[in-house]
C-alpha cells in the first residue's frame, strides 16, 4: 500500500522533470534584429572593417553599383524572414570577392554589425556573436514586429 502511494505521488513529479527536460532541449527563443543585437563599439568597428574591404565594390555609402547588390533598401526584403546565421555565413564564405573568406569570424560580425546599423536597427548592450547557435536566434525581420499589448492586470 505505501509503495503504491509513493507511486502515485512520484508521477506528476516525473511528468514535470520530463516536460522541463523537453522544453530545455527545444530551440531557444527567437528574438528580432529590432531587439538590439550589435553594440554601437561593435558597428563603429564594423564601419571601419567595411571601408577597407567592402567598400571598393558596394560603395562607401553601401549603395551598390549596377553590377553589385546595395546593402541598404532592397537589402532588407532580401534577408527578411531568415535568421542572422545567413548572412553571417554568406559574409563569411563569399565576401570579399576577391577574397572569399579571408576575414576572421570576428571581423565579419562586425561588419555585419555595421550593415544592421546602417539599416536603421537599433544597438543594444550585447555584441553579435560569432557562434551560429547565437545567430540562428536572431530573426532577420525587415519591418519591425508589432509589440504584445499588456494586459490590463500586468499594467
Amino acid at each position: 500500500m505505501r509503495l503504491r502511494t509513493i507511486l502515485a505521488a512520484s508521477i506528476p513529479v516525473l511528468a514535470l522533470a520530463a516536460g522541463i527536460a523537453i522544453a530545455q532541449t527545444r530551440t531557444p527563443a527567437r528574438i528580432s534584429v529590432w531587439d538590439g543585437v550589435y553594440t554601437d563599439a561593435q558597428a563603429e568597428r564594423g564601419h571601419t572593417l567595411y571601408m577597407q574591404n567592402c567598400s571598393r565594390c558596394h560603395g562607401a555609402d553601401l549603395s551598390g553599383t549596377y553590377e553589385i547588390p546595395p546593402l541598404v533598401g532592397r537589402f532588407m526584403p532580401y534577408w527578411s524572414g531568415s535568421t542572422l546565421d545567413a548572412l553571417f555565413d554568406y559574409v563569411s564564405t563569399a565576401m570579399p570577392l576577391d577574397r572569399p573568406g579571408a576575414l576572421g569570424a570576428g571581423a565579419n560580425a562586425d561588419i555585419v554589425a555595421f550593415l544592421l546599423k546602417a539599416n536603421g536597427f537599433p544597438a543594444g548592450a550585447k555584441e553579435f556573436g560569432t557562434t551560429s547557435e547565437a545567430q540562428k536566434t536572431i530573426s532577420f525581420d525587415a519591418v519591425r514586429p508589432m509589440q504584445k499589448k499588456k494586459s490590463a492586470k500586468a499594467r
